[in-house]
């Protein structure tokens, strides 16, 4: 099995580099090191001698052994005016003997090999050029350096590899994206602006090949690495949502779901992002699905080493969210496992511990709210609880009626008879011992869609529908009377 680098950050002004077979998950120490929000070198490099796409996925090595055994016509270029006869020349001494030609005038090669990619057209000839810059240039971390020699450092490179992830062709797409994050992890102190490569990250994950957003994935999860990064993919237009779509549509895919997931990881060592990413993005309801039927101890490792972000980086932003989708009910239920991971252990008793704290502080009518926001309703106590209604109807109606809405919107949208039920029960209980809000009820159209419940196919929805509508019209015919 192959190994990959699972992520490289920056200590106290040393470089850390760490190596595992692709792929296991994050450990506490790596963690704590990871991270630190800004890279601070103080000297030496980071040493590249794992790969950036795993030997699970050989799509490209694939590829590559079609492309090596065509030969590229040089001589015809030359002919045709597209290179020089010292070009011709050159290309041909690097060919027979491309380490001699490094060690004794390596920036010079490079830049021919960089000249090439910027003014060839040809997709096999650029294919196979990549295929020289990364067997004997990019394969060794000596020879790497000689991307960043001279007075524009690597700015030719990345410009050419951020140029070709325009070109039509696949392979030189991915190998192109490839060598950039070779560079990058290269100086990772330094990382040259990546808007462009995220972009075609976004594009990729949402491509129909699973080979493909395998390997953008893990492109993506090498590139987090780099601090600076994370907030910069985060805030990306497109980024976050089309990995969050990828994550939903692999729910078979464990290895997929370990990646993506990876990737949140990492940006959710941001405060910003561990106070956001809920919010915008409604992750738990996602990980908490996956974790409940999740096989791989990789997969709820890496799930729960996120969470335990979100619970020390930005409680308060996800107390209410954690509450209603019943993360602490799981925590309960996943820690009575045997797991072999004993961090697995420590991340539930940790989750467990601060949202019990938190807990203990709420008030009934919290837990309610949090339940309701979540959308994950259940047959609660509180819902059956006339004394809860009787003292909290008349709160529903706070700030524009946002719990009201939320449940409107459920019975819009859900298709679960066990959430339809409950929101129009508690619609039923808000009318009852709410009079008032019975104008919102019927102009904004919850009054109407209740009514519709009342030909569901499930006996319950129809019940529970059918009684929030005769306590509508009781209520309608006291408030005349």
């Amino acid at each position: 099995m192959g190994c990959r680098l699972e992520q490289i950050s920056f200590v106290g002004g040393r470089n850390f580099v760490r190596k595992s077979t692709f792929p296991s998950p994050p450990t506490r120490t790596s963690m704590a090191e990871v991270a630190v929000t800004a890279p601070t070198v103080d000297d030496g490099d980071v040493s590249i001698d794992t790969p950036i796409v795993a030997s699970h996925n050989r799509y490209l090595v694939d590829q590559t052994v079609a492309i090596r055994e065509k030969a590229i016509p040089w001589e015809g270029y030359q002919k045709a005016g597209l290179i020089t006869e010292e070009e011709l020349s050159m290309i041909r001494q690097f060919e027979k003997a491309p380490s001699d030609c490094l060690n004794d005038a390596g920036e010079k090669f490079v830049d021919l090999l960089l000249t090439l990619l910027h003014k060839l057209v040809r997709n096999d000839t650029l294919q196979s050029i990549l295929l020289l810059v990364e067997d004997k240039v990019a394969s060794d971390s000596a020879h790497i350096e000689l991307f960043f020699v001279g007075g524009s450092g690597a700015a030719p490179a990345y410009g050419a590899f951020v140029k070709l992830l325009k070109k039509d062709d696949e392979f030189i797409q991915l190998k192109s994206a490839k060598l950039f994050t070779t560079l990058v992890l290269q100086r990772p102190e330094t990382p040259p602006d990546a808007t462009d490569v995220f972009a075609w990250i976004s594009q990729k994950v949402q491509d129909p090949n699973p080979q493909v957003v395998d390997i953008a994935v893990q492109i993506l999860q090498s590139l987090l690495s780099v601090p600076t990064y994370r907030i910069q993919f985060y805030k990306h237009t497109s980024g976050m949502s089309a990995i969050v779509e990828a994550l939903k549509k692999n729910s078979t895919n464990a290895q997929m779901q370990y990646q993506i997931i990876y990737c949140m990881w990492l940006m959710s060592f941001s405060e910003e992002v561990a106070a956001d990413i809920q919010r915008r993005y409604e992750v738990l309801p996602t990980f908490i699905d996956i974790a409940k039927v999740a096989i791989k101890e990789k997969v709820v490792r890496v799930i729960f080493s996120t969470i335990r972000n979100l619970v020390s980086k930005a409680l308060e932003a996800n107390l209410v969210a954690m509450l209603g989708n019943k993360l602490l009910a799981l925590c309960e239920t996943l820690s009575a496992r045997k797991w072999t991971d004993s961090e697995i252990s420590e991340d539930l008793e940790f989750i467990k511990a601060e949202l019990g704290r938190s807990v203990q502080n709420l008030t009934t009518f919290d837990e309610y709210s949090s339940e309701v926001k979540s959308g994950k309703l259940d047959w609660s106590p509180v819902h059956m609880s006339e004394q809860f209604w009787k003292k909290n109807a008349a709160r529903l109606s706070e700030k524009d009626y946002e719990l009201i809405r939320a449940l409107s919107r459920l019975i819009s949208t859900s298709t679960s008879p066990l959430i339809l039920s409950v929101a129009a029960h508690d619609i039923g209980q808000y009318i009852k011992y709410c009079p008032s809000g019975k104008r919102f009820i019927q102009e904004h159209g919850t009054k109407t869609q209740i009514m519709e419940l009342m030909t569901h196919e499930n006996p319950d929805v129809r019940y529970q529908a059918l009684l929030a509508v005769q306590t509508f019209m009781t209520n309608a015919w006291e408030y005349q009377s």
